[in-house]
């Protein structure tokens, strides 16, 4: 779907990250079972082609989301095949489709992939149904494990490892990414001196680059709603231009949008204990905080595009990369294909903040992981490959052409640091603590942190950190998610009023879940 493409952009390299900075100090270290130190043999004596050697000439199947990040790892698997004399197949699916054939081929058993990547928040479902294989029993095989590869001490933020890669405390995953989602926003418009003037006429304060709050949000997203004939920075539009896109439709997108919006608004669809994903918590979905936030997107929705109402993240992505929006909250494992000038006019004139503040200054958690199923043939084979593929020259390789490394060493590359998305990106996944590079008003290029969203103050602590919101990982997830997505669908239709939609919710999401 995406064409990769070198990224042709220059900054300053800062000071390298080290690991002390990696998991935010306001953030406690989780509890989470690690795989215990087992002898190994001398690395000397340790190879990738040995330990692959009874596999040589067989095939590895994985299946994941098509998405920049998976097409990085399908250019790199050459090295793997080279070495191992094993040939690697590796499916790209969309997002719902990757998780429902994953789920029917582990409920019949065929044993078709062996490696799956999927959506953190599956991991209670997967690991309840007796699905996945724990990684500690490769991790402690001498055989199997390369005496130099070890992840602890190396993640960008142990929290999000532990929302993403574990459940009920014991590891199942490595992380293929973290990835979080912030607004990507047209600077080229919103510091163009003809734009900043008639905002300043119109709304009696300067033009923000980058809209920090939601109130500032809906302002520039009337601001930039214009008609083909007006002019947008200097020049005749010829088509109509939007001040922001959404995710409308009846799709996963919707949850996920509606999610960044009432957790910066102070709410919760459930009240998880200690920010724990695989903990239950009273539901608490039809609150004063989600029906604001729920009234805002619906406002929001005349400043979109026609056809708002059927869009995922697919079309939002496709408004960004073809000038038709000024700013769209996206996900940052989609940004290479925005900063591809063979598929998008929009490259090189996107820079990326946080999500809007409200109450609370946040991003919410979010990953997919390596995963390696008990009903694959070939497990050690699987592990062996997620192992070459978790290596540090492999990842630094992977983050070039679209990747979204979840390692402290990537972002150690001075080619990785200057990928316009990554410094907030880094930023947002270290809860505020790692500032790679900082972007001022007026710089010639989108790369670094916004200095507006940098020193923005979060309500919620009264300091500037970023809060990690976690997600429901419990067996029941995927049936809350579904019902979440219809009646936010129903409410940005006008099928029903927004209190209707929560006080549904409420009841729906009670009956799916145990009593609190």
């Amino acid at each position: 779907m995406y064409r990769q493409a070198t990224l042709l952009v220059s900054i300053l390299v800062v000071a390298s990250l080290f690991l002390g900075a990696c998991a935010p100090a306001t953030t406690p270290t989780p509890e989470v079972s690690t795989p215990e130190t087992v002898e190994q043999a001398p690395s000397g004596e340790w190879s990738l082609a040995k330990a692959a050697e009874p596999w040589r000439g067989q095939t590895l199947r994985l299946i994941g989301e098509a998405l920049p990040p998976l097409e990085a790892l399908e250019q790199l698997k050459g090295q793997f095949e080279e070495i191992t004399g094993t040939k690697v197949i590796i499916e790209g699916l969309g997002h719902e489709e990757a998780v429902e054939k994953v789920t029917l081929d582990f409920a019949g058993q065929t044993g078709v992939y062996d490696v799956v990547l999927q959506p953190h928040r599956a991991l209670g479902k997967l690991v309840s149904n007796g699905w996945l294989r724990p990684i500690d029993e490769f991790y402690n095989n001498p055989a199997l494990r390369d005496p130099n590869f070890s992840y602890e001490g190396s993640l960008l933020n142990t929290v999000w490892f532990r929302e993403t890669n574990t459940y009920q405390g014991k590891v199942y995953g490595l992380p293929f990414h973290f990835i979080s989602m912030y607004l990507w926003y047209r600077y080229d418009w919103f510091e163009h001196p003809d734009e900043q003037k008639a905002f300043k006429e119109k709304y009696g304060y300067d033009l923000p680059s980058p809209p920090i709050t939601w109130e500032e949000y809906m302002d520039v997203a009337e601001f930039f709603t214009r008609k083909a004939g007006e002019t947008l920075a200097g020049e005749v539009l010829t088509y109509d231009v939007y001040g922001h896109t959404w995710g409308g439709a009846r799709h996963v997108t919707a949850w996920y949008d509606f999610l960044n919006v009432i957790y910066s608004f102070g709410g919760r669809d459930i009240a998880l204990p200690d920010n724990r994903g695989d903990s239950y918590g009273p539901v608490i979905v039809n609150s004063p905080e989600n029906l604001e936030a729920l009234k805002f997107i619906i406002e929001s929705l005349k400043y979109a595009p026609p056809g708002v109402l059927s869009s995922t993240w697919d079309e939002k992505q496709a408004a960004q990369q073809s000038g038709l929006v000024a700013m769209a909250i996206q996900w940052d494992d989609a940004a290479f294909a925005v900063e591809d000038p063979e598929q998008s006019k929009a490259a090189g004139k996107i820079a990326y903040s946080g999500v809007p503040i409200k109450k609370d200054k946040m991003t919410q958690i979010e990953g997919w992981d390596y995963l390696i199923p008990k009903s694959s043939k070939k497990p050690e084979l699987a592990w062996l490959f997620v192992q070459w593929a978790m290596g540090k020259d492999v990842q630094i390789a992977q983050m070039k052409l679209g990747g979204q490394s979840a390692l402290v060493t990537t972002y150690e590359d001075p080619e990785v640091r200057a990928i316009p998305y990554v410094p907030t990106s880094v930023y947002l996944k270290t809860g505020g603590q790692t500032v790679l590079s900082t972007r001022k008003v007026g710089d010639p290029s989108g790369v670094g942190v916004p200095e507006r969203y940098l020193n923005a103050t979060n309500p919620k602590t009264g300091d500037t950190s970023v809060s990690l919101i976690a997600k429901p990982t419990f067996p029941e997830e995927e049936r809350v998610t579904e019902a979440i997505i219809l009646w936010v669908n129903r409410a940005l239709t006008g099928e029903v009023t927004p209190e209707v939609a929560l006080q549904e919710l409420e009841k729906e999401l009670k009956a799916i879940l145990p009593a609190q």
